[in-house]
């Protein structure tokens, strides 16, 4: 009798089960999410959302590593660009980003506004080095007056990363009062375009302007 091969551990569901945490995370909250409604919406068991990631808390996390994980890849600083140009394609690519993952501003809204282990993870561990890194590339381009200088860069990364996703935050509210449809192609590229013009316009000196 020919000798079967041992089939590897299933992994369905996992990515549904990933999917549908994100959801639940950006819109009820860690305290407002558990493992029974999470499997009820990937249309699992609960015992596979264990089997998968151990408990609530080990969802939460993987769940935010494969988040921001996506963000990276749309937002790291590109140096053989002119370092004006790089910090640009950085919002840019925020903007697409907070366009395809409008749980990720949510998220960031909700942990963000109180200290706690869950920040402290996000801090450590995806946003301090990109945030460090953004801030020292702005200030960089102060020294050499491409940006104005009056402007504090931290304060200028906040009013971006704040005012890239928050069109996308509240779809629902732009369709409802404006007919606006941010999930629309058209409406993205005409945001990113907008939001890059107002800050070259606003931020970025013209050649030969006076430092």
């Amino acid at each position: 009798m020919a000798s079967r091969t041992k089939p590897p551990p299933s992994t369905d569901g996992r990515d549904r089960i990933l999917q549908a945490a994100l959801r639940s995370f950006a819109e009820h909250g860690y305290e407002g999410t558990t493992t029974a409604a999470v499997a009820r919406e990937a249309g699992v068991t609960q015992p596979l959302v264990h089997h998968h990631f151990g408990s609530k808390e080990g969802l939460w996390r993987v769940a935010m590593d494969q988040l921001f994980s996506e963000v990276r890849l749309f937002t790291v600083l590109d140096r053989t660009l002119p370092p004006t140009q790089a910090l640009l394609q950085v919002v840019e690519g925020f903007v697409r980003v907070s366009a395809a993952r409008p749980e990720l501003s949510r998220i960031i809204a909700r942990e963000g506004s109180t200290r706690g282990p869950r920040l402290k993870y996000l801090v450590d561990h995806h946003l301090r080095a990109q945030f460090r890194e953004l801030v020292a590339a702005l200030q960089s381009e102060q020294a050499a007056g491409v940006i104005e200088r009056s402007v504090r860069p931290e304060l200028l990364l906040f009013l971006v990363a704040g005012a890239a996703a928050h069109l996308f935050d509240v779809a629902a509210l732009a369709r409802e009062s404006l007919g606006v449809d941010p999930g629309a192609e058209r409406t993205r590229e005409e945001f990113i375009k907008l939001v890059l013009t107002v800050l070259e316009r606003g931020v970025v000196r013209r050649q030969g302007a006076t430092p």
